[in-house]
């Protein structure tokens, strides 16, 4: 079985992220919306999805984690490698290595409205990044997960 058919064997959900940078009176936007795998239990949600690359092959994979609608984590692992914690008015640090380096960056969330349930959820997300001393943005997500119906 090829790596790819591998990767999507337990995608049991479909996922829409909207998102936003804002950064020196610039706004970079995008959307993605794809298949994921989705997990809901005691309050925490999990939704694990592949990245592609512009040919379509696998290059990587994001897991975003919401505990009790207050504390989201974004583990990165792939082409990209990142862990990112975010709370309310709390900064955290994260390490972010690609092939051409690492940076360090400094994120502060500014408001995180989760709404997650057996079937699915949303989360919206609002926060500060900083990378070094000389780049600042803001970053905007909002992300809307469905469990499938099957057919």
């Amino acid at each position: 079985m090829s790596q790819k058919k591998q990767g999507n064997r337990g995608e049991n959900a479909v996922l829409k992220i909207r998102s936003a940078q804002k950064a020196e009176n610039e706004t970079d936007a995008s959307e993605l919306n794809t298949t994921a795998e989705y997990a809901y239990e005691n309050g925490k949600a999990e939704i694990a999805y592949t990245e592609l690359d512009d040919q379509g092959e696998e290059n990587g994979k994001t897991v975003i984690t919401v505990l009790n609608g207050t504390l989201v984590s974004i583990r990165k692992t792939g082409f990209t490698e990142v862990l990112m914690i975010l709370e309310t008015g709390k900064t955290h640090r994260a390490h972010y290595q690609t092939a051409l380096g690492t940076m360090d960056m400094r994120l502060c969330a500014t408001d995180i409205e989760a709404d997650f349930h057996a079937k699915g959820g949303s989360l919206r997300l609002r926060y500060l990044l900083d990378i070094g001393e000389s780049y600042s943005a803001v970053n905007m997500i909002h992300l809307h997960v469905a469990l499938r119906t099957e057919a």
